[in-house]
């Protein structure tokens, strides 16, 4: 066989081991589990062209109860990461890298309040307070944000994918709000600068890292 010959021989059976290595079929689903900067990951995905995919995560458990000191006050927190995904995967070649883009419904919160006294006084400024309560939320602002991110598929032993995935969550910053029932603290949070800093560089942070490595199965 002349070495020409050989050569394309060789590159047509390394084409087609990579076609069938990467290329999916219409119908084709999956279903995987992993872990993100939520928690837990489980996605589904449903294949509608060779080269498109649907795909929806349900992300969560990664959770804190416990207190923590702020200034020598002792605030009980509550705080819990969740999320629904809808997105769109794009195979631009024929292999396992991805880019994808969609939304994500946002469940996250952050939660802590504290009751001042005279063994855990709440200091705002220059003033401290040992009577009354003060709430301190934080929130997405978006509850509805677009994802966008790119990824990679490794398919080995028949159907079983390995998957990595990064990118960024549009949350158009991050809103703290504090309250209080007593007149007085209340108008010291909202004449406090460091609560107005606090504000404002939370609501700069407009992006929110999206990391993920997924385990599942095709069929």
């Amino acid at each position: 066989m002349k070495t020409n010959q050989k050569t394309t021989l060789i590159a047509t059976i390394f084409s087609v081991i990579a076609a069938t290595a990467s290329a999916q079929d219409v119908g084709d689903t999956s279903v995987s589990v992993g872990l993100s900067t939520f928690g837990i990951n489980l996605e589904g995905t449903y294949h509608i062209l060779p080269e498109w995919r649907l795909r929806g995560a349900v992300m969560g458990g990664l959770n804190y109860s416990g207190t923590e000191v702020d200034d020598g006050t002792t605030f009980n927190v509550d705080a819990g990461l969740s999320a629904l995904a809808l997105m769109a995967d794009y195979y631009p070649t024929n292999s396992g890298w991805r880019l994808s883009g969609g939304l994500v419904f946002n469940g996250s919160k952050i939660d802590s309040s504290a009751t001042a006294s005279a063994a855990n006084p709440i200091e705002i400024d220059n003033d401290t307070f040992e009577t009354g309560s003060i709430n301190v939320d934080a929130n997405f602002k978006k509850k509805m944000s677009p994802i966008i991110t790119t990824g990679y598929d490794y398919r080995f032993q028949n159907n079983w994918i390995l998957s990595g995935e990064i990118g960024a969550i549009y949350t158009g910053g991050i809103d703290i709000t504090a309250t209080s029932g007593n007149a007085t603290l209340q108008a010291a949070i909202d004449d406090s600068v460091d609560y107005r800093d606090a504000r404002a560089d939370a609501a700069d942070l407009n992006f929110w890292p999206y990391l993920s490595v997924t385990v599942g199965y095709s069929f």
